[in-house]
């Protein structure tokens, strides 16, 4: 029974060693001025999005199990122009034509992911890019690592970075949003 406070004690750090080392990893939506977190859609673990500035319909996995979004990228060039390192990637229009046409992106490159491959168990250093896109009607954005997804379903994947802010993922549904943003508004004649 003089054991009972120790092993106590014991179970208390434990289980606060492993609530803080699974915190880091926990994206938190951003809160409003007002200290209120945004309310999160509920989504379909499957989505159609459309790429900006290109106008292409691809479809998304949104995935929680993957903490970094990523694309499809082929013919994958870094250089440097102003000072500014960039890279020039493509896809194809169509994921599941890889000899048809392809859309090319020129953007700087924003950062660097190291990506764990658990069958491998071996990591992956990738680039990434920020890409605009619509879903539900609403221009977003976010940081996609470049990867060659040319053997998997989708060419797109959405992370929980990006999901955290957003959406809530029911893996009943698919394609619950439409792709297309608001046109805007036609300026008046005469005005810039």
């Amino acid at each position: 029974m003089s054991h009972l406070p120790a092993v106590v004690a014991l179970l208390i750090l434990f289980t606060g060693s492993v609530a803080a080392t699974d915190e880091p990893d926990r994206a938190k939506p951003e809160r409003s001025a007002q200290g209120e977190a945004p309310a999160l859609r509920e989504a379909g673990w499957l989505q159609s999005i459309r790429l900006e500035p290109h106008g292409v319909r691809v479809t998304a996995k949104l995935d929680t199990g993957a903490k970094s979004s990523a694309i499809h990228a082929t013919d994958v060039e870094r250089f440097e122009r102003g000072g500014v390192e960039r890279v020039k990637f493509s896809l194809f229009q169509k994921h599941t034509d890889q000899d048809g046409t392809k859309i090319t992106y020129d953007l700087p490159i924003a950062g660097k992911v190291r990506i764990k491959r658990a069958a491998e168990k071996v990591t992956d250093d990738r680039i990434t890019v920020r890409l605009s896109f619509c879903i539900d009607g609403e221009l977003m954005d976010a940081e996609f690592s470049l990867d060659d997804r040319s053997n998997l379903n989708y060419p797109v994947l959405l992370g929980r970075e990006f999901l955290a802010q957003h959406f809530l993922v029911n893996s009943a549904k698919t394609f619950v949003f439409g792709h297309d943003c608001p046109q805007p508004a036609p300026k008046p004649a005469g005005k810039n």
